[in-house]
């Protein structure tokens, strides 16, 4: 029965933190009289943007919206924070688990983890986190597989809707590495050793077939060399013509990459780890461009006795990973941010608000998520910034972007705009301990315990339904109403569970929702936000 309510959970409830409302409207516009930030540290403070089939015709202070648009006016009440606009964010690593096919046809005397000949197909679109990016602000990403040691080739789409047909930007770009792959069972390479061997020989076969061939082109008459297939998808890498876009784990990964690719023809790029600082000299003596993620860890909570016995070194992490992404700056090394690793695309903002408290410039966060990502790219005339001939790829937010929760409003995404719910302040608290009852339908009544902790405009805290606890992803108060998002993996599903609950005092109802229909959501608060829930 406890399978059963898992499987119902997984695949009926879906996220919908935002109404993502994509609206037919003609193909000429006019956002008019919005405060405009063009790029790091360019900000025109009153001016209008003209799209016109889904490229920005004009952008400026003075422009005059053509007859023929469609007019946006976001007028504001005294005291209200204005409207920005933003360039699309880019997301620079987003990694997709492939199923089935992409292990199916791997040609005689190749290892199964070496596959620098993958490319991504439309059927890899990942629909679901094309969506929870677009309502974080993300308009791009360059999209790759996340198994292996030698991952294959990515790709570059915008993340509007109608999938990849609709959304293709370049159909390859870089070649994705990592020391992490292992095989199943006892076969090889199931060690560290092993993948770097394996590693070491796919690099080796790739430089002597690149030469051999070249060789035999030149002079026909000598023997043709044995061609190993897949493996020319590696020199364009290896002769620095594509990112090679290597995955490191820790500092000593990070340590042993750069040995193992040595300063040269390789463009290597990193995908960082969050302990940099621990070797700022390293980094500052070989400044690679890194891709780094922001999983700053959570203060340890005295009140838990594991947490009481935590190291001093974790505390020392504890302190110190907000500095990571200034020390890396300062050392010389060019920063790409991207939300790799967490839980929900929107926690980016709140890590980056902490590393600017920390010193880091925020037009150097802002260049990290919008014009960085888009000259690596190759896309420095078309995306991360607001100018004449660029993708229509903008984010409006009511004030400033880089807060620790910006109120996001509306993302466009080649010129098609999708309107998000406006969240209103806070009227509730529900901070506490509730008591749920979910109502399944056919299925009947389940019980579940919410537990919620934090000033309401976000919160923290665990679902548990049949003794299975699930951290929420995000949570936040609108006006009286209760917006939460879980991982629905935790349940052996895709996507993630949503609620929303109406608050009236210690008691509660709403529901929640999923592709296949809904579910009713009753509650009582049963403890404080300090006290233990006895039932």
């Amino acid at each position: 029965m406890r399978a059963f309510i898992a499987i119902f959970l997984a695949f009926t409830l879906t996220p919908a933190l935002a109404s993502d409302l994509r609206q037919p409207v003609p193909g000429v516009h006019a956002l008019v009289d919005v405060r405009i930030v063009t790029a790091p540290g360019q900000v025109i403070e009153g001016g209008t943007i003209v799209i016109r089939n889904g490229i920005i015709e004009a952008v400026g202070a003075n422009t005059t919206p053509p007859a023929d648009a469609r007019i946006h006016r976001f007028e504001r009440d005294e005291g209200q924070e204005p409207i920005t606009v933003y360039p699309g964010l880019i997301e620079p690593y987003l990694t997709i688990e492939l199923e089935g096919d992409d292990n199916a046809e791997i040609p005689p005397g190749r290892h199964e983890l070496i596959q620098p000949d993958r490319r991504l197909h439309a059927g890899h679109w990942p629909a679901d986190r094309a969506a929870e990016l677009r309502r974080a602000g993300f308009t791009t990403a360059l999209i790759s597989a996340d198994k292996g040691l030698l991952r294959g080739h990515g790709l570059v789409a915008n993340l509007g809707e109608g999938g990849l047909s609709s959304n293709l930007v370049r159909q390859q770009f870089g070649q994705f590495a990592s020391f992490e792959g292992r095989a199943s069972g006892r076969a090889f390479p199931n060690s560290l050793m092993g993948a770097v061997a394996l590693m070491r020989q796919s690099f080796a076969d790739a430089r002597w077939q690149a030469e051999a061939r070249a060789a035999w082109q030149r002079n026909p008459a000598q023997t043709r060399p044995q061609w190993l297939e897949g493996l020319d998808d590696l020199a364009p890498a290896l002769d620095g013509r594509t990112p090679l876009v290597f995955s490191s784990q820790d500092l000593l990964d990070t340590l042993r990459i750069f040995e193992f690719i040595e300063a040269g023809t390789v463009d290597l790029v990193l995908v960082g780890h969050g302990e940099e600082y621990r070797r700022i000299e390293a980094l500052a003596a070989r400044p690679v461009r890194h891709i780094l993620p922001l999983n700053f860890p959570d203060a340890p909570d005295i009140r838990d006795e594991n947490d009481r016995n935590v190291s001093l070194e974790q505390l020392r992490h504890w302190h110190r990973a907000p500095d990571n992404p200034v020390a890396l700056h300062e050392a010389g090394v060019r920063l790409m941010f991207t939300t790799h690793g967490q839980s929900q695309p929107g926690q980016v903002f709140e890590r980056l608000a902490k590393a600017i408290e920390r010193g880091l410039d925020p037009d150097i966060a802002l260049a990290g998520l919008t014009t960085e990502p888009a000259a690596w790219l190759g896309l420095g005339d078309r995306a991360g910034r607001i100018r004449s001939g660029a993708m229509a790829n903008l984010v409006l937010v009511e004030g400033e972007l880089l807060t620790e929760s910006p109120s996001i409003t509306e993302v466009w995404v080649d010129g098609q705009r999708h309107v998000l719910a406006a969240l209103v302040p806070p009227a509730v608290d529900p901070a506490g301990t509730w008591a749920l009852t979910l109502g399944l339908g056919a299925m009947g009544d389940v019980e579940a315990q919410l537990v919620l902790s934090g000033p309401p405009s976000r919160m923290e805290g665990s679902l548990t339904v049949m003794g299975n606890e699930t951290p929420l992803s995000e949570a936040r108060v609108s006006g009286e109403r209760l917006i939460a998002s879980i991982d629905a993996s935790r349940f052996g599903g895709s996507g993630n569970i949503s609620i929303r609950l109406d608050i009236d005092g210690d008691r509660a109802r709403g529901t929640g929702s999923g592709p296949f229909g809904e579910f009713t959501i009753r509650g009582r608060r049963t403890g404080g936000p300090d006290e233990e829930e006895k039932l």
